[in-house]
């Protein structure tokens, strides 16, 4: 090889690797880029080719050297990184580039090279399954929690109790630090609920009625979820404007119609919200399975994993949430470190499924394509062609490859591991 280097090796699948291009090399280059030059450049007062060496080097010197540059590294990078036997993931960043005249050139290049993954344990595993019992009282929950969704509001004259939403003009009196930028707010609402409002409101507001006023102390908690409120005490005068009580809706055929056109009486809904509890139940179960066999894997078969692989997942998640806010403000340090956690997760059962598929020789057969492609045509009901199609033009095929290739690796684990009843 025409070129001398240095591979030094460092943590997260990174490699910086020191390049010496030959003074020889580099003076063979340039000669070849001048005669190209020569050659093809139109220069006024010579034909073309004409022109003697020493103008087209006068003229064209700084494109020449650029060319040369540009060729010579990447050329010396890629003989390098095949010699060597490296995979980069990503393009190499370039640094300490030292191009005088006359001298070799010298620069870094540092990459992130695909991890060196050793499976130590895939299968063998001891899976918790949770109770799939859904219980008389849990489909009774669930009714009630339905009446509760349907229930209309209803403008009551008896005293506020636990339950009622009331309608409030709030006035701020005491606000010592100055938490909050508002001093009035008409038509405010609050629900007299321990689940949804602050133990203050609805100690002072239960036992009013429209017309009367209060002052309300509210200690914010130090975890509330406005954080320039969070750990301050403020002051208010309260005047309820209305008081509201939920309503249970009539139990008639039209309400049950909204569960199924089948239903016709409160046993037949309360069996129905059993049975997709119960589905709900075994879906909650199947992926609880499934995610402790990831952790499982992963937890046996570590290995250091490319930081940039994290940090375009952690970039994409941001560019989603930018869409999704459409202009709105986000805090990106936040949200970047809220989905790290997920990130790493799913990069690492990525990177061991295609592993654990290779040494187990699972592979996606166009038959299993096939299957798959069924499967979604029946759940949305539409054609096996218009679920092909939708694929395509969406460009998810790949993304089903990827699902069931997931689906065989994860066959193959659980069929070899051990599932008992938690």
């Amino acid at each position: 090889m025409d070129y001398t280097y240095n591979i030094t090796e460092e943590k997260d699948c990174k490699r910086i690797i020191d390049i010496e291009i030959p003074k020889n090399k580099v003076d063979e280059k340039f000669d070849e880029v001048f005669r190209m030059l020569k050659k093809e450049a139109k220069i006024p007062g010579f034909r073309p080719g004409k022109a003697p060496m020493s103008v087209v080097k006068s003229r064209f010197g700084n494109d020449a050297r650029s060319e040369v540059g540009e060729t010579l590294i990447q050329d010396a990078f890629q003989e390098i990184i095949k010699e060597a036997k490296l995979s980069p993931i990503a393009p190499p960043v370039l640094s300490e580039v030292d191009f005088k005249d006359g001298e070799p050139i010298k620069f870094t290049a540092s990459i992130e090279v695909a991890p060196d993954v050793k499976l130590d344990k895939i299968d063998g595993f001891t899976i918790k399954k949770p109770s799939e019992v859904i219980t008389d009282a849990d489909a009774e929950m669930a009714y009630s929690s339905i009446l509760e969704m349907y229930a209309s509001l209803e403008p009551s004259d008896e005293p506020a109790v636990e339950g009622n939403h009331l309608t409030v003009d709030m006035e701020k009196i005491s606000d010592p630090d100055n938490r909050m930028k508002e001093s009035e707010f008409k038509d405010f609402s609050v629900e007299l609920s321990r689940e949804t409002s602050l133990p203050s409101f609805i100690d002072a507001l239960v036992g009013t009625k429209a017309g009367d006023e209060r002052e309300v102390t509210v200690d914010y908690p130090a975890d509330y979820a406005e954080k320039s409120l969070a750990g301050s005490t403020l002051k208010f005068k309260v005047r309820v404007t209305a008081v509201k009580k939920r309503v249970p809706p009539e139990l008639n055929d039209e309400f049950f119609k909204k569960f199924g056109e089948e239903l016709k009486s409160v046993d037949e809904l309360k069996a129905k919200i059993k049975s997709d509890l119960e589905m709900r139940r075994k879906k909650e179960i199947q992926e609880d399975i499934r995610e402790q066999a990831i952790k499982s894997v992963i937890f046996h078969n570590q290995f250091e994993m490319p930081q940039s692989l994290l940090e375009s997942y952690l970039d994409d998640v941001v560019e989603d949430f930018r869409k999704q806010q459409k202009g709105q403000k986000i805090d990106e340090a936040e949200l970047r470190q809220k989905y790290r956690a997920v990130g790493i997760r799913m990069i690492r059962w990525n990177i061991l499924m295609y592993e654990i598929a290779e040494l187990k020789g699972i592979k996606v057969e166009k038959d299993d394509i096939d299957k798959w492609i069924d499967t979604f045509a029946d759940r949305y009901n539409i054609t096996v062609d218009q679920a092909r199609r939708m694929l395509e033009q969406s460009k998810k095929v790949q993304d089903v490859r990827e699902t069931v290739l997931e689906a065989k690796v994860m066959s193959y684990i659980l069929d070899n591991s051990e599932i008992v009843d938690a």
